[in-house]
């Protein structure tokens, strides 16, 4: 079968050191194979500096626009902008980070659905 929410059913969850609110449609859902989320930033707001340990991400802007900072295996920098109804993909081992350059709501998907799959930089040491 299917499952089916609206975002406006989705109450935030507080996780800890997460700066925007997260909307956790996949602990909603409970999808087996991905764990899907939306990211509600206000401008200035950033995540954490952080990587997957096993979860490749997908990220598409629903709307404002961010800037988005990847670090390469090694070791180079490299900042990009997405803004709205653009896509990325970044790979597990990949450290990132996003700030909002304005107000703006991100759908990312993380597959496998592994809970709780990021590490930090702090985590990392």
């Amino acid at each position: 079968m299917y499952e089916k929410t609206s975002l406006a059913d989705v109450d935030p969850r507080d996780v800890e050191g997460i700066e925007p609110d997260l909307k956790a449609v996949g602990y909603q859902l409970r999808p087996a194979k991905m764990r899907p989320s939306v990211w509600e930033f206000e401008a200035g707001e950033t995540n954490n500096w952080h990587r997957q340990d096993e979860q490749e991400e997908l990220y598409y802007v629903l709307d404002g626009s961010f800037l988005v900072t990847v670090e390469s295996e090694d070791g180079e920098r490299e900042t990009f902008e997405l803004g709205a109804d653009d896509v990325t993909v970044i790979p597990p081992e990949t450290w990132r980070q996003f700030e909002a350059q304005a107000d703006g709501r991100m759908l990312v998907v993380g597959a496998p659905n592994a809970k709780d799959d990021a590490i930090t930089e702090e985590e990392s040491s």
